[in-house]
């Protein structure tokens, strides 16, 4: 994950940068699991429970805030139907065939990539003190 530009520093970056990692660890669990159907539908619904979550998060907090500070041009509304995708395909992992499977855990790859390597970095840029205290107070909301 991206270490480069010290996005990290900031807290909800950071957060979601780990949370990134774990999804990873369980799109990689599912992906070796993948000759055992059951093994590898306990990884997706392990997934699934990440990722959501996650998502929501994300747009409710970053992508939210990045739109509000112009930056449109990061993909944010292709970020917002991916999760839509992934979800879609999540809720029902036992219809998943391989090829499906394996397009959806290189879409979440790339998916990931765009997060870290483009977002990420420029709402770190772009963001201002009072736009971060605002995700702060919404992941902290009950």
């Amino acid at each position: 994950m991206c270490e480069y530009c010290g996005c990290r520093r900031i807290p909800e970056i950071a957060r979601l940068g780990e949370e990134h990692e774990t999804i990873t660890e369980l799109a990689d669990e599912a992906d070796v699991g993948r000759a055992d159907r059951a093994i590898r539908n306990a990884a997706l619904r392990r997934l699934r429970q990440a990722l959501v979550p996650h998502a929501q998060r994300e747009e409710q907090g970053i992508f939210t805030e990045a739109r509000q500070a112009g930056l449109t041009g990061y993909y944010i509304e292709d970020l917002e139907e991916d999760h839509r995708r992934f979800k879609e395909a999540l809720d029902d992992p036992e219809s998943l065939d391989d090829a499906t499977l394996e397009t959806l855990l290189k879409d979440l790859d790339r998916h990931i990539a765009i997060e870290e390597y483009d977002v990420f970095p420029a709402a770190s840029k772009h963001l201002s003190d009072e736009q971060w205290r605002s995700i702060e107070r919404m992941d902290s909301a009950p």
